[in-house]
């Protein structure tokens, strides 16, 4: 009879295997065979820590969205998460990046467990976005910027890894600095620069 500190350690290092195989290869590409071996583990041990693949899979979103908080919730402004977000490294590494560019396509099609949790952290990353932007805005107007803002840099994190290796590093250079455009508020004057020129947003 395993202990229970076997046992969640057992759980956690399917949560890491699965995490990082989703993201890196998609739902519909990785099995529980695969996610076991990359874990160390014998397959018929799966079913003792998790219902089925779609019930994993849910738990891996939630454990992958701790692990990208860890990395993007450190910031203390837009400009620097929207940097790191649209860097090099995280378009060359999807297994160890947000899910949501990498899965997002795939999860609306699958449990409802798994939309549940992907529309969370679809949330959660809008608001802490929001919550980077300037307090004299109203609270829609934040949520409006931060929106744009994410979609922004899930989009330009999608092209580049669907492009040639010459053309990522463009694309993600041009995401980042339209994203600063459009980010970079003048003082307390009330008034946001966007493509070049000042907009009164009075």
């Amino acid at each position: 009879m395993w202990s229970p500190q076997h046992s969640a350690e057992t759980r956690q290092r399917i949560l890491d295997a699965a995490s990082a195989a989703f993201r890196g290869q998609g739902v519909a590409d990785t099995s529980v065979a695969n996610i076991m071996k990359r874990a160390g583990l014998t397959h018929g041990g799966f079913y003792a820590h998790f219902a089925s693949k779609d019930d994993l899979l849910a738990e891996a979103l939630r454990h992958g969205r701790r692990q990208t908080n860890e990395r993007f919730e450190s910031f203390d402004s837009l400009q620097a998460v929207v940097d790191s977000y649209l860097d090099p490294a995280h378009a060359a590494h999807p297994e160890r990046g947000c899910a949501i560019p990498s899965l997002g396509s795939e999860i609306s099609r699958s449990s409802p467990k798994a939309r549940r949790r992907l529309a969370g952290a679809i949330r959660a990353r809008v608001a802490r976005l929001g919550a980077l932007l300037p307090r004299r805005l109203s609270g829609a107007e934040r949520e409006r910027q931060a929106i744009g803002a994410f979609a922004c840099m899930v989009g330009g994190l999608l092209l580049a890894r669907a492009s040639d290796p010459d053309d990522r590093d463009r694309i993600l250079a041009a995401c980042r600095e339209f994203l600063h455009d459009a980010t970079e508020f003048d003082g307390d004057t009330g008034s946001t620069r966007s493509n070049g020129a000042t907009e009164n947003k009075s």
